[in-house]
């Protein structure tokens, strides 16, 4: 059973997932305007996963997250540019 914070809903052939993407940044994250190298803090962010189907099988597969609530948690969101590698 899912906990009253995560939800799965379904319809014809297009199931949404509510999630949150929980751990510590151990790893380089990489990001369209360069790399952040690993903060050891540790997230816990809020998203959605669009997955549609055509016969059983994902044909696309979609992840919506709150990217500011992330960069904040990180402790980078008012002062991104310095510490990106490009």
């Amino acid at each position: 059973m899912l906990s009253s914070r995560f939800q799965l809903y379904a319809e014809g052939d297009v199931v949404v997932v509510e999630l949150a993407l929980q751990g510590t940044h151990m790893g380089d994250l990489h990001l369209a305007d360069g790399t952040l190298a690993p903060a050891g803090k540790r997230m816990d962010v809020r998203c959605c996963d669009v997955f549609h189907l055509k016969e059983g099988k994902v044909t696309s597969f979609h992840c919506y997250n709150a990217a500011s609530v992330l960069l904040q948690q990180l402790g980078v969101l008012g002062n991104l540019e310095p510490v990106l590698q490009n």
